[in-house]
């Protein structure tokens, strides 16, 4: 098994099936040809009446409600680049061999572990829209016989066997050969390489010879490589635009399967999502989202875009959809004997993307102090994964009151006599202050438009309760009560 052939059989019209959700489950054929002469090319399984080559018009009598379509360049592409990166991930060394084909040179690879891989990867792309047939042998001849054979994953080990009892049809002969072997009897591979080489050479020439090569499997050829996906994104405009969320989470979820595979194949994860909705009005709407856990788990992402678009409203309709991931390596990372995990990792971090997608990213995270003086300044960290352990009590405990902060702070009015606070009004804290401690002047970020400089005191208030006041540029207020 040294190389394998992935193979989508009618490939433009599943291309055209996978990114237009109004054909999924309907009779479809796509047609070559205007007007009288067009002619039905391929055809959805729906469809049983209708076969290639009948014309159009007698296509729609003999199966009424067929849905007649032209080829669309654009999901041929979007779907052959889904095919290129589910090759990628059997193997680093790929050929692009045509529309809906590709072969990966397998050599070195674990035979067990790659078809397993190669069943696995069948289901993926049909779930995705794109049945494919998976072939594997030791030429990328045998292969792609196997291929067309599969159903869906075929791995030739005794190619005479294999060989012999495929149709002529399959060595592509040209119409005159094919003739002159009609007229020999022949009308499989294994008739064919049953004659002798060198005869049926004598007979046909060089053509012939080339021909009883391709019967027998021997025909080798040198791939023609290309490179995985450096960037992984995607974009499609829709004509006419769209006004409802559905058609955008199909053609998102279609994205994702491409994108995810195009990170797999290459050994990388997503650590950050970036979507853009292009709006008719010519402007555009663009949202990053930070995934808590980097991965390439499409339904995980899925449901925090369906949770940021749930929510949205636009001004108008959107005419175009890009969706771009931050590759990252994997983490890799070894647990503790002892160590407190989550129990469920993949809800907690999905339940807190979709929370991130509602209130935004910045909002969302276990608060640590900021590297500042400023009094109260925290910044939100990524969550932790496991539950550390208790800190060990202190050996000489802190002295003195514990500040309880007020959150958000209470507004007042402080009147000053020589400088220190006197008396509060005019807030949720009203009276005399009996005696008063400070002040402590601090500073930062000078440097910066958000500079700040607050002014710190602690009063003792006569009917009782100490509190800390604070003074800035937004004027006086209560941070908290000293107990």
């Amino acid at each position: 098994m040294n190389y394998a052939v992935l193979l989508v059989p009618d490939f433009a019209l599943h291309a055209l099936r996978r990114g237009d959700a109004g054909l999924c489950g309907r009779a479809v054929a796509l047609v070559a040809g205007d007007g009288r002469k067009a002619r039905v090319a391929e055809v959805s399984p729906e469809a049983r009446a209708v076969a290639p080559g009948l014309a159009a018009a007698l296509a729609m009598s003999r199966c009424p409600g067929i849905i007649l379509r032209q080829r669309d360049p654009a999901a041929e592409v979007e779907a052959h680049r889904l095919l290129l990166a589910a090759a990628f991930t059997l193997a680093p060394r790929v050929e692009s061999t045509r529309g809906g084909c590709c072969t990966v040179d397998l050599q070195g690879a674990d035979p067990a572990r790659t078809q397993a891989a190669m069943r696995l990867l069948a289901a993926e792309l049909a779930a995705a829209g794109l049945p494919a047939r998976i072939g594997a042998g030791p030429t990328p001849l045998l292969a792609s016989y196997a291929a067309r054979c599969a159903d869906p994953v075929l791995v030739v080990r005794d190619p005479a066997a294999f060989l012999a009892p495929l149709p002529l049809a399959f060595a592509d002969p040209s119409p005159g050969q094919d003739e002159i072997l009609r007229g020999w009897g022949i009308g499989t591979l294994g008739g064919l390489t049953a004659l002798p080489k060198a005869e049926v050479g004598r007979r046909l020439g060089a053509e012939g010879v080339l021909l009883w090569e391709r019967a027998a499997g021997e025909a080798a050829r040198v791939l023609r490589l290309v490179e995985p996906a450096r960037s992984f994104a995607a974009e499609w405009a829709y004509e006419p635009p769209v006004e409802s969320t559905e058609p955008l989470l199909f053609k998102l979820r279609r994205f994702a399967e491409r994108v995810a595979l195009e990170l797999r194949g290459a050994g990388f994860v997503a650590e950050g999502l970036s979507l853009t909705l292009l709006l008719e009005d010519g402007t555009d709407h663009r949202r990053e989202f930070r995934l808590p856990e980097p991965g390439a788990d499409v339904e995980g992402w899925l449901r925090v875009l369906n949770a940021h678009l749930g929510t949205l409203r636009t001004d108008a309709r959107v005419a175009g959809v890009r969706l771009v991931a931050a590759p990252a390596r994997p983490p890799e990372k070894q647990d503790g004997l002892f160590d407190t995990g989550l129990r469920d990792p993949a809800s907690f971090w999905e339940n807190i993307a979709r929370i991130a997608a509602i209130v935004g990213d910045d909002r969302v995270g276990t608060p640590a102090p900021a590297d500042t003086h400023r009094p109260d300044s925290f910044v939100l960290e990524k969550p932790a994964e496991a539950v550390a352990p208790c800190a060990e009590a202190q050996v000489h405990p802190p002295c003195g009151p514990t500040l309880r902060r007020f959150r958000p702070p209470w507004p007042v009015r402080v009147v000053c006599d020589a400088g220190a606070p006197a008396r509060l009004e005019a807030g949720r804290l009203e009276g005399e202050v009996c005696a008063a401690l400070g002040p402590w002047r601090s500073e930062g970020d000078w440097w910066k438009p958000q500079a700040w400089a607050v002014e710190t005191w602690q009063v003792e208030m006569a009917g009782g309760g100490l509190y800390q006041l604070a003074r800035s540029d937004g004027g006086w207020c209560v941070e908290g009560m000293l107990d």
